[in-house]
């Protein structure tokens, strides 16, 4: 593709498809700089483990839906970061969060537990199940039961706790503690315009799993930054569709864009200039520091996010998304199958089989630290990230 060619694409997403379509066989790779290590203990301590979450979870915008899921007039329950909180979308179309306790005697206003995932329910207003107490989408009190007993006590002050949230690229992002508002355009550091450009905003929700594993939440992220595995982990599933190992990467801030490369890159081929061309020769992979990626397969996304119960463990939450003109009822069945086959055999029975192996092999002892190659450079710098979020030489995007 000449400089001069119109394309649809964000300039970095486009220097990127030049670099893929530049491949050939017998390219060089992309790799890092220099090889490095992890301890271990960064997967296993109970200190480190919360001051990720002080640091971390605690202070960057989270994912926390798609857009999709959360339709004015609704209300959408999120536990995933350790505390109860509820998204909502009232009729002026604004994304808003807030604890999901009650400002009377502290009862969830929605329900969250329970056996399948949680999903957007419809209300016109968020009712407290234990007394009746009653408010708003945006959080203001709006009807107290016997509102005359509680003389002395100021209502105004007992609207619902409001966390900062915002939107952006079709993703509802927000942050677990109080605070100044920020801008989830600018947490992206430049990936909204290349989510934009794929059409992210516009999927729809086929399907969705909610699941607790036994293995750090890192090391089922280290699985999806690198493709040095692809060829021997996924050998009999999607390593013959998949050329070994090549990847090409895009840093915005502390995120990450990849096109990892299919055979047909090596094949002849007219330069992509739409989503279904470029998913043909490659799956585009956008990793969101620190937890969120999204996975863009020839004709879905998985969005898939990893939080930390414990030291021990991760919370794996898997949304499918599907193009809007394939939401119709005849297409469940394609979509069915398709899920199962990436979320019950590549996603559980290879990636997440292997952190929980991992997980367990931790506690022998064998290794304190696990070395890192010049082709799991990304891996290493999602742990350097880490590292300088908990130091607090690195901070989320400056509010708006």
């Amino acid at each position: 593709m000449s400089p001069t060619d119109p394309t649809p694409w964000p300039r970095p997403l486009a220097e990127m498809i030049q670099r893929l379509d530049s491949l050939q066989p017998g390219s060089p790779r992309e790799v890092g700089a220099a090889t490095g290590s992890v301890p271990t203990a960064h997967y296993t301590d109970p200190a480190h483990w919360q001051r990720e979450q002080d640091a971390v979870f605690g202070q960057w915008p989270i994912v926390a839906a798609h857009s999709a899921e959360l339709q004015p007039g609704s209300a959408l329950p999120f536990d995933a970061l350790g505390v109860p909180i509820v998204l909502t979308r009232g009729s002026d179309g604004q994304a808003r969060a807030f604890y999901n306790v009650c400002r009377h005697r502290g009862m969830a206003l929605v329900a969250c537990a329970g056996p399948e995932p949680a999903q957007a329910v419809p209300c016109k207003a968020l009712v407290c199940p234990y007394h009746g107490w009653t408010y708003e989408l945006d959080g203001r009190l709006r009807h107290r039961l016997h509102a005359e007993t509680f003389d002395g006590i100021d209502p105004s002050k007992l609207n619902l706790v409001e966390l900062p949230c915002d939107e952006a690229a079709g993703l509802v992002f927000i942050r677990r503690t109080p605070g100044p508002a920020f801008s989830a355009r600018g947490a992206l550091h430049g990936l909204g315009d290349h989510l934009d450009a794929l059409g992210l905003a516009g999927m729809k929700v086929f399907r969705k799993v909610d699941q607790v594993h036994a293995a750090n939440w890192k090391l089922t992220a280290d699985a999806f930054l690198e493709g040095y595995h692809i060829r021997v982990l996924h050998r009999d599933t999607i390593y013959p569709f998949f050329a070994d190992a090549y990847t090409v990467n895009w840093r915005g801030g502390p995120h990450l864009d990849s096109l990892v490369a299919r055979r047909a890159a090596f094949e002849p081929h007219e330069t992509p200039h739409d989503r279904a061309a470029l998913c043909r020769l490659s799956t585009p992979t956008q990793f969101l520091f620190p937890n969120t990626f999204l996975i863009w397969h020839p004709d879905y996304v998985s969005l898939i996010g990893m939080t930390s119960p414990s030291p021990g463990t991760v919370r794996w939450v898997h949304t499918m998304l599907i193009p809007p003109d394939r939401a119709g009822p005849d297409w469940a069945p394609h979509w069915e199958k398709t899920f199962r086959l990436i979320e019950q055999t590549v996603f559980q029975k290879e990636d997440i089989a292997t952190a929980v192996a991992t997980q367990r092999g931790f506690g022998s002892g064998a290794n304190t630290v696990l070395h890192t190659g010049l082709l799991e450079h990304e891996l290493l710098r999602f742990h350097e990230n880490i590292d300088a979020a908990i130091a607090g030489t690195l901070q989320p995007a400056a509010n708006p």
